[in-house]
């Protein structure tokens, strides 16, 4: 059986309708939960976890990374990871234009030309040497 099929009529449900499923499909203690939504989204998240899996522990490592980061800074903006797939396409508005890289098998196109690196791409866009990565915020800049 699918998640969606665990999932379906959780809209419908009242509170105590969901609490009711809880104890019927997950069996377990009650989240001390209030509202309606609240009990909906924990159950459909459970249900979900059972059909497809849990995330990995890094995957929840870096959620809590994440919203530590959050939390300490409203802010904070995360920026890509350092994986870069064939037909990805970073943007960089640079003094007012718009940059757009194409990431290939092997190296960078930009504006039809083709780059070892990212740093290469940023020289070239900038006149002057930078981390290509710092650049197109794929990296945070050390201070």
């Amino acid at each position: 059986m699918s998640a969606g099929d665990h999932l379906a009529g959780l809209d419908a449900m009242s509170l105590a309708d969901l609490r009711a499923a809880w104890t019927e499909r997950l069996g377990g203690e009650l989240p001390k939960l209030r509202t309606r939504e609240l009990m909906a989204l924990a159950l459909a998240h459970r249900l979900q976890i059972r059909a497809d899996g849990d995330l990995s522990g890094s995957s929840k490592r870096r959620m809590a990374e994440l919203a530590r980061r959050f939390r300490e800074d409203r802010g904070y903006m995360p920026t890509p990871g350092p994986n870069l797939r064939p037909g990805t396409t970073l943007i960089k508005e640079w003094r007012g234009v718009r940059h757009e890289v194409w990431v290939l098998e092997e190296g960078f196109s930009y504006m039809g030309q083709r780059f070892g690196s990212l740093s290469e791409v940023a020289q070239h866009i900038t006149g002057t040497k930078w981390n290509g990565r710092v650049f197109f915020g794929l990296k945070e800049r050390r201070r």
